[in-house]
């Protein structure tokens, strides 16, 4: 971690490839096993319903066989909850970690695009506003989106929603009448956020 936090990432993987090479059998493999078992409590506490969508570290291929009835996964799409639409936007830019579910700008645009104009938009990354990608523990900025900046500065969603930096700066900041809110950040509190209306 502290090599991650220094930016050496080099080393960091060099370190991480010295250590794996002790294990028996493929890296990925533990990986994934352990990614499988988290998943599993995790899926099994959910309530149902329960409207899920990917984050940048998220293993899409495994969510599959872990989904239980009422849950959904969207990505790039809306669901109606009461009377209000829910547009969601899953996964993470290309960064420096190299975590497994980054993608393209253009290929994250165009899932913001397929949102649409909602009342609320859910993404696991914020907007790319500096007071909400700072985090104040690592020191250092994550990614956020110009896509979905440009896309709530247009459309003016009530809300958008999302997580991602772990100890934000500023939690919430309002683009127009949209209120920008990190809900992720509930870990110290235990409380999630409940969004009312």
């Amino acid at each position: 971690m502290a090599l991650r936090t220094a930016k050496r990432f080099d080393e960091a993987r060099e370190l991480s490839r010295r250590l794996w090479s002790q294990l028996d059998g493929d890296p990925s493999g533990h990986v994934e096993q352990a990614a499988s078992r988290q998943y599993a409590q995790l899926f099994a506490a959910m309530p149902d319903p329960a409207y899920l969508t990917y984050g940048n570290v998220d293993l899409p291929r495994l969510w599959p066989r872990h989904l239980r009835p009422g849950q959904q996964v969207l990505d790039g799409q809306q669901a109606k909850i009461g009377d209000w639409t829910f547009g969601f936007v899953g996964g993470g830019l290309r960064s420096a970690y190299r975590t497994p579910n980054e993608l393209d700008d253009e290929v994250f645009a165009a899932k913001v695009a397929a949102a649409g104009q909602v009342d609320v938009l859910c993404s696991h990354i914020p907007p790319a506003v500096p007071q909400l990608l700072y985090d104040v523990v690592a020191r250092r900025l994550e990614r956020g989106s110009e896509a979905l900046l440009e896309h709530i500065r247009r459309t003016q969603p009530r809300y958008a929603l999302f997580g991602h930096v772990h100890q934000p700066l500023a939690r919430r900041v309002r683009i127009g009448r949209t209120e920008c809110l990190n809900v992720g950040h509930f870990r110290a509190t235990g409380r999630p956020y409940v969004l009312e209306w």
